[in-house]
């Protein structure tokens, strides 16, 4: 939320006049901050009460473009010119207090109370912030702020102010380069209003046309990025240049009170019809961003100055920026202290808890120190001086982290080696949990590998057998080059792929070849499936017809391995036609193809899902592992498949593998298993467990390929 970080009279602003004093702050203005922020800490508390609370965002885009336009363009009038260090200089007064304050703090109790596991992610988005990147730092991570699963950082609210610090820097420079190019040319006269109409202008077609198809093509990225953002910047400060002086006439004072109006029922309306489901920011951030434009149009001669200038009103658009600093570190560290998902009376603890410490911060740090004659005389050389110290101060907290992180994930990583390569009895899939008899090594009670701080990086995936926005069908041999006795591949998504140091321990214990091909999202079905933006789906369309025929062509293969996501089950059924029908036709078409050709299938049930927290839970366990991460057998199975039942559709060509046993018992499906984490995020398994099943799938795989005469 970049509310108050723009200039706006927090304290009562007064004009002097002939007949005495006038209150001149813009209290529509404060108003509309305390309806941005309230909106968006009620979409993060009750996203589902709320859908569309995230458009206050939006909403302080424009309060910020409004008011700093406006700034500039006084400064331009009156003196001719933009004074960038003085400019930058209040910017850094008025930001660095409280972000750095935030920042520290939230990065101490991190430190405290979050498990080690998340300080990686969590360092990285720390310094991000710090330096004012974060929202690049999201969209190269291709974060989804809206996906309330994700597994969000309590730094990652500062998107927005990255984007508004980024605004901050871009414009003064853009319009003096305008400035320059002007003067230059043979329009000297051409006023500075025009020029800076004309810039933002331009600003405001290209960026929103750009939104538009940004946020069709790449989602992500589009929610993050400043390119997609700078034009509801452009269109507050266009806002700014537009003189409106007191109505003297009816229809100018119509026009007035309706404009103001419209947009605030518009601002309203957009946090019912916008919800988490919306491409956004596109086209729908129109309804946001003009409405607010409206409201910092018309708003200061309208009832909304009313309503701002209600006391609790207006102290909430005051405290604004702290509050928006504030709540959001709780809103995810709370439920890690609590080892519970947040309650009513927690959420409401930390609405009231955000607003005081916001008050404290606000009015005990950040206005003394504001408007200290100190500060205010503190020259801009000076505050970049500070400033510097102390965003190094800042980032080491984030250096520290990260180091400590370091060094338990070489610890915990040689550990996990020496049980690999050890002969560990009932390590991993060993345990055989479903068994009548299972492997019991008491050893191993309080072993937990790898360890939650390294979970994340246990993947085995390898560049050579991994397609990536890309159709290329791109495949990695395994096992021996020659001599070998059967000749396989396997074909899926990031579920086959996280298999193959698992194939290659196959591959070189059985003396087969297993060759490899894996899609980011994409599996091997004539299904059209949901694969992220047009051109994701385009890529994964063109992967998998390149798939059939390197089947086609490759008829001497002793078997093909098929397995699949089933979070990437979901496609996109014709019409009358269910989403699972739609499922086990896509398989069975491309099963049958494969088999027409002579080769042999064999489907590899999808492992069991775990907890969306699952790797955050074993972290914070010490001592024995307990059964606290672990999920129920019906909750981890609830996906649908679909592989038993296309392959009751191709009787005699299709064999299916079902590991399930290995994962769980007859009730759960426990977080540990044998000493291993079993899970890397909720839907990956680690590359510790996966190759502990080696023995089981190898013997599996075996057992069809003999069914098949092979």
């Amino acid at each position: 939320m970049p509310a108050s970080t723009a200039e706006a009279p927090t304290r009562r602003a007064l004009r002097t006049t002939a007949t005495g004093t006038t209150d001149a702050t813009r209290w529509d203005i404060q108003g509309l901050r305390a309806f941005a922020v309230l909106a968006v800490v009620l979409y993060h508390l009750w996203p589902g009460r709320l859908p569309g609370g995230f458009v206050g965002v939006d909403v302080f885009f424009v309060i910020s473009g409004f008011l700093i336009t406006g700034h500039l363009l006084r400064e331009l009038v009156t003196t001719g010119r933009i004074g960038l260090a003085g400019f930058w200089a209040r910017r850094a007064k008025r930001l660095l207090p409280g972000a750095f304050l935030t920042i520290v703090a939230t990065g101490t109790a991190v430190l405290l109370w979050v498990p080690s596991a998340l300080w990686g992610q969590y360092g990285r988005e720390l310094i991000a912030s710090t330096v004012y990147v974060q929202n690049w730092q999201l969209a190269a991570d291709s974060v989804d702020y809206l996906a309330q699963g994700n597994q969000a950082s309590p730094f990652q609210h500062f998107w927005s102010l990255s984007v508004e610090e980024q605004f901050y820097i871009a414009l003064p420079l853009l319009l003096l380069a305008a400035l320059w190019l002007v003067r230059r040319s043979l329009r000297r006269g051409t006023s500075a209003v025009t020029v800076v109409r004309i810039v933002l202008g331009a600003v405001v077609v290209l960026s929103f046309a750009w939104s538009i198809v940004q946020t069709q093509t790449a989602s992500g990225i589009a929610y993050f990025s400043t390119a997609t953002r700078a034009w509801e910047f452009a269109l507050g400060g266009l806002a700014a240049t537009v003189p409106l002086a007191a109505p003297r006439t009816l229809p100018a004072r119509v026009v007035r009170v309706v404009g103001a109006w419209v947009g605030a029922a518009g601002l309203v309306l957009s946090l019912v019809v916008i919800t988490a489901a919306t491409p956004f920011p596109g086209s729908a951030a129109a309804l946001p961003v003009v409405s607010a434009t409206l409201v910092v149009l018309f708003g200061g001669r309208s009832g909304l100055q009313r309503i701002g200038r209600f006391a609790p009103i207006g102290f909430l658009g005051r405290i604004s920026y702290a509050v928006y600093l504030w709540h959001w570190p709780a809103v995810v560290i709370v439920p890690i202290v609590l080892r519970h998902e947040l309650t009513t009376k927690d959420k409401v603890a930390i609405l009231v808890g955000a607003v005081v410490v916001a008050s404290i911060t606000t009015l005990c740090i950040e206005e003394p120190l504001r408007f200290s004659r100190w500060v205010k005389a503190l020259r801009p050389r000076r505050v970049a001086l500070y400033g510097a110290l102390s965003t190094v101060v800042v980032v080491a907290l984030g250096v520290a982290s990260l180091t400590a992180l370091h060094v338990q994930q070489v610890q915990a990583a040689e550990f996990a080696k020496q049980l690999g390569r050890g002969d560990v009895r009932c390590f991993g899939a060993a345990a055989l949990i479903s068994s009548s008899d299972p492997c019991v090594n008491p050893a191993l009670a309080d072993v937990r590998v790898p360890s939650a701080a390294n979970a994340l990086d246990d993947d085995a995936n390898r560049a050579a057998c991994w397609s990536n926005d890309s159709d290329a069908f791109n495949v990695c041999a395994l096992g021996p080059k020659t001599g070998y006795t059967k000749h396989l591949i396997a074909i899926g998504d990031s579920h086959n792929n996280v298999l193959v140091d698992t194939y290659e321990r196959i591959a070189e214990a059985e003396n087969w070849r297993i060759d490899v091909a894996g899609h980011q999202s994409c599996y091997l079905t004539t299904a059209v499936q949901k694969a992220g933006s047009a051109e994701q789906v385009a890529d994964c369309n063109g992967w998998k017809q390149n798939a059939m025929e390197y089947l086609r062509s490759h008829s001497d293969l002793d078997g093909v391995i098929v397995t699949h996501s089933t979070g990437n089950g979901p496609v996109i059924p014709p019409a009358g036609k269910s989403n699972d029908d739609t499922v086990v036709d896509g398989l069975v078409d491309a099963w049958r193809s494969a088999a027409d050709a002579g080769i042999p299938i064999i489907a590899l049930r999808d492992n069991p899902t775990a907890r969306p927290d699952v790797v955050a839970c074993v972290g914070q366990m010490s001592g024995a592992t307990t059964s606290g991460c672990d999920s129920s057998r019906a909750n981890a199975l609830r996906l649908f498949d679909g592989s038993e039942q296309a392959a009751a559709r191709l009787p005699g060509k299709v064999r299916t593998i079902d590991l399930t046993d290995y994962y769980c018992t007859a009730t759960v499906c426990p977080a540990v298993i044998g000493g291993v984490l079993v899970h890397r995020d909720p839907t990956h398994l680690t590359n510790t467990f996966a190759k502990t099943l080696s023995p089981y799938l190898g013997d599996e795989i075996a057992g069809a390929l003999r069914a098949f005469g092979k």
